[in-house]
């Protein structure tokens, strides 16, 4: 009779056990999904909230003072990097095609595409200053619930526009274009301070060496954050930081076991080439 009540009781003792797991389950999804509902419907895309000015005239100039490139700064988002790009390019159109983006309204949505994650979209499409090889692109855009993680990738062949960026769980790494950040609600294009035939080889790496990874949010958590031998997992921001390190230069702002697109956007060895959705006096602080 003794023999039966310990067997009924450690059944009881179970079945609240496995209980107390389903709840916590729940909780844990049931705040994941509330992150969601409740971030989806709260956020602003920052806009100017000064006026929009006649930039064609600057545009005409033979020679920009520090004056005209802060004017273009704040009416377009583009540094003296972007600026002096596409003007090299011929490109005033793109620029002033830029400053209209830059000022405009634009209506904003969500797109989910993994559980629990969304991206933050424009019902437009940005135009872009000229990307170089190395060069990086961060977005504040991606969400996990509560938390805004962004997304990043490196420019592989700016020649091209053509970036390498890892997505999400379950994918792996691939070539890409920049327009895929066109309707992102923010992105910041950053032009690490390296000499650009080094920055060259290190896109040339990333081509040839870093498709096809896993994605692997916990990387440098549950594996090292740098393997000499090379990668077996990765994630966005991770993927752009690795090709760097290989180099002998570290990206990541915070030098944390995982780095995060705002570690790169925050670094010392980063200039910024252009910025849409940010304020560009604070960018993504």
């Amino acid at each position: 009779m003794a023999k039966k009540r310990t067997v009924k009781n450690r059944k009881k003792r179970l079945l609240a056990i496995l209980g107390a797991v389903v709840l916590f389950v729940v909780v844990v999804l049931g705040v994941l999904q509330l992150g969601v509902v409740y971030t989806e419907n709260s956020w602003d895309n920052w806009k100017p909230d000064y006026e929009k000015a006649d930039i064609g005239g600057l545009l005409k100039k033979a020679e920009l003072t520090e004056a005209d490139y802060e004017t273009l700064y704040a009416q377009t988002g583009l540094t003296r990097l972007g600026i002096d790009g596409l003007l090299a390019a011929g490109k005033r159109d793109r620029i002033l095609a830029i400053q209209e983006h830059y000022f405009a309204d634009h209506e904003a949505e969500a797109r989910h595409f993994a559980p629990f994650t969304y991206q933050e979209e424009v019902n437009a499409n940005a135009a872009f200053a000229i990307v170089e090889d190395g060069d990086v692109i961060v977005s504040a855009s991606v969400r996990v619930s509560w938390f805004r993680y962004g997304h990043a990738a490196l420019v592989v062949d700016g020649a091209n526009e053509r970036i390498l960026e890892a997505i999400s769980p379950g994918c792996e790494s691939e070539m890409n274009y920049v327009s895929a950040f066109q309707s992102f609600s923010n992105f910041i294009i950053l032009r690490p301070k390296v000499e650009k035939e080094t920055k060259a080889e290190i896109a040339r790496y990333a081509r040839e060496n870093m498709v096809d990874i896993p994605y692997r949010l916990t990387e440098g958590v549950l594996s090292k954050k740098y393997a000499p031998e090379g990668l077996t997992g990765t994630q966005c921001a991770h993927l752009v930081w690795y090709a760097y390190k290989r180099f002998g230069y570290d990206l990541d702002s915070t030098g944390g076991a995982v780095v995060k697109p705002r570690d790169m956007a925050q670094s010392p060895l980063m200039e910024v080439v252009q910025v849409y959705g940010f304020d560009p006096d604070t960018l993504w602080s």
